[in-house]
C-alpha cells in the first residue's frame, strides 16, 4: 500500500490524544470507557463510536453531552450520547446554564448602594 494511504493502527493512546483534543470531558468519558473492559482492545469500538459522533455532530456539542453525561451515568456509551445529541438535550443545557450566568451576574449587579447623602453626608461628621 502507498504511504499516503497508509493509516496507522489505533491504539489507546490514539484514541486519547484524539478525546483530549475534544476537551476534558470526552477525554474523561474515553478513560471511563477503557477502565470498564478487562482487555483495552474491547474499548476501540465504544471509544472510536463515541468519537465519531463529532463529524456528525460537532466537537462542541460531543463535549457538552459528555458533560451531561458524565453527571448522570458512570460509564456512558455511544447510544446515551447519541440520543442526548439526537434529542438537542446538550443545546437545552447550554441554554439554563447561560440563563443561570445571566440570573447570577442580575442578582450581582443589582444591589442597594446609597451614598454619604442618604446617611446624613459629610456635614454631619462635625
Amino acid at each position: 500500500m502507498p504511504d499516503a494511504y497508509n493509516q496507522p493502527e489505533w491504539d489507546e493512546h490514539r484514541i486519547k490524544r484524539w478525546a483530549a483534543s475534544v476537551g476534558e470531558h470526552t477525554a474523561e468519558v474515553i478513560d471511563r470507557i477503557f477502565r470498564s473492559v478487562n482487555i483495552k482492545e474491547q474499548g476501540y469500538n465504544s471509544a472510536l463510536s463515541v468519537l465519531k459522533l463529532s463529524k456528525t455532530y460537532s466537537e462542541e456539542r460531543l463535549e457538552i453531552a459528555c458533560e451531561i453525561a458524565l453527571s448522570n451515568i458512570r460509564v456512558p456509551r455511544y447510544h446515551y450520547l447519541k440520543a442526548i445529541l439526537s434529542g438537542n438535550q446538550d443545546k437545552l443545557y447550554l441554554e439554563q446554564r447561560k440563563e443561570e450566568c445571566r440570573k447570577q451576574q442580575n442578582r450581582q449587579s443589582t444591589g442597594y448602594i446609597r451614598g454619604a447623602d442618604y446617611y446624613g453626608g459629610y456635614d454631619d461628621d462635625k
